[in-house]
């Protein structure tokens, strides 16, 4: 069953098109991997999404009803969630604080502690830290209350812009292998993320974008193998993901 479904999708910023009649479809309980250069209009595309750029042009469906006038709360409020690109945490706010904040449109306080305390199991450096400032975490713990946050809004479908991106490699496996965590216990994920290999290892589907437009969507597997995404996104010599 098509969670979210991308029809047409034009997306600009003034005489800029960011987007150009993009489609996409990503089945409940996927992960969806989006490749492509700087500028190719990735985190566009998740902003377009979420509802925080508007859409010159076509549709966004999700779980069967047209979202694409909706404001982003309501959005969350569905289970759309964005986990954005430098996480973009309060450091201002303690641990807590800020997992509080992903919980903002709910008023079910006893599944809420249940929750967080759910979150303090999984990731133990949070749990040890929850009453000090975000701004002492490093930048992989930083990343984990970002997703832990966004998993307080209770979301169907979580994306990632660029989880990665100016971790140590140690914490770079630990996303990837919370990724593939969260996909098992449910979750559809749709993933913007420099590291292709890492990547498309992880997906079960995933398109390239080039200025705007899918150029090329499929199994993972057989994207890897190709010569033109190997030249370009994983380095020569580069192999398809195992399964």
């Amino acid at each position: 069953m098509a969670l979210l479904q991308v029809s047409d999708l034009t997306v600009s910023y003034g005489r800029v098109t960011a987007l150009s009649g993009l489609s996409l479809t990503l089945e409940e309980g996927q992960i969806f991997t989006v490749l492509g250069a700087n500028g190719a209009g990735k985190s566009t595309l998740l902003r377009a999404i979420l509802g925080a750029v508007p859409a010159r042009a076509g549709s966004v469906a999700f779980a069967g009803a047209d979202v694409t006038r909706m404001p982003p709360h309501e959005r969350v409020a569905r289970g759309i969630v964005l986990v954005p690109e430098g996480r973009r945490i309060l450091i201002s706010l303690t641990v807590e604080e800020n997992l509080r904040l992903g919980a903002h449109l709910r008023n079910d306080q006893p599944a809420i502690r249940r929750e967080m305390d759910a979150i303090y199991d999984r990731f133990s450096n949070l749990a040890q830290r929850r009453h000090m400032l975000a701004s002492c975490l490093s930048g992989g713990e930083q990343q984990m209350l970002a997703i832990g946050r966004a998993m307080m809004a209770r979301p169907r479908l979580m994306m990632l812009d660029e989880p990665s991106l100016g971790l140590a490699p140690l914490f770079v496996s630990k996303v990837f292998d919370l990724i593939r965590e969260l996909n098992r216990d449910g979750l559809s994920v749709l993933l913007v993320e420099q590291n292709a290999g890492k990547a498309l290892a992880v997906a079960h589907r995933a398109t390239v974008l080039e200025l705007g437009r899918a150029t090329m969507t499929g199994d993972p597997k057989l994207l890897a193998a190709d010569p033109r995404l190997q030249e370009a996104y994983l380095g020569e010599g580069a192999k398809a993901p195992a399964a």
